[in-house]
């Protein structure tokens, strides 16, 4: 069983390198599946729409397909859309999981090698996080971290019994973007998070016991360096060209195909506290300390440099992936 974790502060570039990942897997004849998404994402892979998903990694590429009508894309989404919400009868709201029971739709888990997954869900409380949590200021609000918590803790206990506890307990191959080690933006800092949560208690959460209790096997982590501040250039020791660069420049540039940043992103010193915590000892001791109190194993934290090329990140992810995989 493996279940890796890829994470790092905002614009670190998680989703593209969930893709070398995927990429590589592919290319070992792997099997794979992504649930990635809304309900109606996850519910797409159910068995009682094998006749739709058969041939797909994921909705998004059966939607995309130019080789499927229009009326038979429609004709799922009605579908799915009536499983969910009763369009036709009354709601029942069957959501998926891999599970077979009477309140669910089932997925069979051995439809894939690999299955992928991401935090926070666009679901339940992950959806809640994504709209309001990360945008308060679109509510007149202002970030709270306490609040944010509370609600990543809900959907870790939804997604562990709906999907990753039995994926586990199959040997799957997991592949998730981010996951509890986002205690990164909400614990405590006297400077940079005052309102947020206790170590202590971040631990003790029921979703987040559920997660230290089984935590990943594996987290590759992308993140500047550990001294990273807003406006002062740093150059490495053991080479001569200047490979950081200002927050603020590094920020604008990778969010130039964005329409929209949230709060999380527009707030330079909370990234950098994020940043300093992925990049030190701070996330590691998290684990040896929350490992340590579930009596689970410590997870195997790789790190890799936010300026090198894609095509060197991806490359030293792939030779790391041979490793894990004893290639």
């Amino acid at each position: 069983m493996i279940d890796l974790v890829i994470g790092g502060p905002d614009m670190s570039g998680t989703s593209t390198q969930i893709g070398f990942v995927i990429d590589y897997l592919k290319s070992l004849g792997k099997k794979i599946r992504d649930i990635r998404g809304t309900e109606i994402d996850v519910l797409f892979h159910a068995e009682i729409f094998n006749e739709y998903n058969e041939n797909y990694v994921s909705l998004k590429d059966f939607l995309s397909d130019n080789n499927i009508s229009e009326e038979r894309k429609k004709e799922f989404i009605y579908k799915a859309n009536d499983l969910l919400f009763g369009l036709s009868e009354k709601p029942d709201l069957k959501i998926a999981s891999m599970l077979e029971n009477d309140i669910t739709t089932y997925i069979n888990p051995d439809k894939a090698d690999v299955w992928v997954m991401e935090e926070p869900v666009r679901r339940g409380a992950g959806q809640t996080n994504r709209t309001l949590e990360q945008n308060r200021s679109k509510f007149n609000s202002q970030m709270d971290p306490v609040s944010a918590t509370f609600c990543h803790q809900v959907y870790r206990i939804d997604e562990f019994y709906r999907f990753r506890k039995i994926l586990r307990e199959k040997d799957k191959i997991i592949i998730r973007s981010r996951s509890e080690e986002s205690a990164c933006y909400q614990i405590h800092d006297a400077n940079s998070l005052k309102l947020g949560v206790s170590k202590n208690l971040y631990i003790q959460l029921p979703g987040n016991k559920i997660a230290f209790s089984f935590p990943p096997t594996h987290i590759f982590i992308v993140c500047g360096p550990e001294n990273w501040t807003k406006d002062q250039f740093l150059l490495t020791t053991d080479d001569t060209r200047l490979v950081f660069e200002k927050y603020r420049d590094f920020r604008n540039k990778r969010s130039e195909s964005r329409s929209n940043l949230d709060d999380h992103e527009l707030n330079i010193d909370y990234q950098l506290l994020v940043n300093k915590r992925y990049a030190s000892k701070w996330i590691d001791n998290l684990y040896l300390d929350a490992c340590k109190k579930y009596n689970s194993k410590m997870p195997e934290i790789t790190k890799f440099k936010i300026f090198d090329t894609k095509e060197g990140i991806k490359n030293k992810m792939v030779a790391k992936m041979k490793d894990i995989l004893r290639i």
